[in-house]
C-alpha cells in the first residue's frame, strides 16, 4: 500500500472528477452573468428651446413663458426620469380692479427639481414640478418707474404642477406637455398683500409647455 504508483493511481480520477467539476462551475457562473440583462445608462436630454404659456384662471389672462432650458435625465430601464427648469421672469397684463391696467414680472422659484415617469413604448411622460410664485414688481402701464409690491412678495406656499404629454414623444422635434396646478395665497407684498391673494389666489390654472432641444 505505500508503493507510490499505486497511490498515483488512486489520485489520477479523483483529480480529473475536481478539474472538471470545477471547470463545470465556472462556466455555470460565466453563463449566469452573460444570461442578466446589461443595465443602460441614463440619457441626458437637454430642450434648451423650450417656450409656453401659463393660463390664470381667475383673471383669464394668458402669459407667455420665454425660452427656457428644461434639463432632464432619462432612466429608460426604471422609466423615470429626473431634471431641472429655468424659466426667466414671466410678464403679466392684467387690470387692478378690472380698471387700472398694470404689468407684473414674476419669477417661478423652483422648490426642488423635476420627477416624473417616462415609458417610450406607451408613449407617456409625467413630470412634476414645485415651485412657489414672486412678485418682482407690479407697476401701472402709465408710471413704469413705481413699483407697487414689497421686496419678498411670494405666494404663502408651494404649489405643484404635474405636466403630461399631449402630443407623441419626440425628442427631435417638440413635446408638449401641461397640468394645472393652485395658486396659493400671498404674502409680504405690501398694501397690495390682499389684492393680489384675491385676483390670483385659487385653482384651475394651467401650465403649458413645448419641450424643444
Amino acid at each position: 500500500m505505500s508503493d507510490p504508483a499505486f497511490k498515483e493511481e488512486l489520485v489520477r480520477p479523483l483529480r480529473r472528477l475536481l478539474t472538471t467539476l470545477t471547470a463545470a462551475a465556472a462556466a455555470s457562473v460565466v453563463a449566469l452573468a452573460l444570461a442578466q440583462p446589461a443595465q443602460a445608462a441614463p440619457i441626458d436630454l437637454v430642450f434648451a428651446n423650450t417656450t409656453g404659456t401659463t393660463f390664470l384662471a381667475k383673471q383669464k389672462v394668458t402669459a407667455a413663458i420665454p425660452t427656457s432650458v428644461v434639463k432632464t435625465s432619462i432612466d429608460l430601464d426604471a422609466k423615470t426620469l429626473t431634471g431641472t427648469a429655468e424659466i426667466p421672469d414671466l410678464t403679466v397684463h392684467l387690470k387692478l380692479a378690472s380698471l387700472i391696467p398694470t404689468t407684473s414680472i414674476v419669477r417661478i422659484v423652483p422648490q426642488g427639481g423635476l420627477t416624473g415617469t417616462v415609458d417610450l413604448g406607451a408613449n407617456t411622460l409625467s413630470t412634476t414640478t414645485t415651485f412657489k410664485l414672486r412678485v418682482l414688481r407690479v407697476f401701472q402701464d402709465s408710471l413704469p418707474g413705481l413699483n407697487l409690491v414689497s421686496p419678498g412678495c411670494t405666494t404663502r406656499a408651494a404649489t405643484s404642477a404635474t405636466l403630461r404629454n399631449t402630443t407623441p414623444i419626440d425628442i427631435f422635434s417638440t413635446t408638449t406637455v401641461e397640468g394645472t396646478y393652485k395658486i396659493p395665497a400671498f404674502t409680504h407684498c405690501g398694501l397690495l398683500t390682499p389684492l393680489l391673494t384675491t385676483l390670483l389666489a385659487g385653482d384651475g390654472n394651467k401650465l403649458t409647455l413645448n419641450l424643444k432641444g
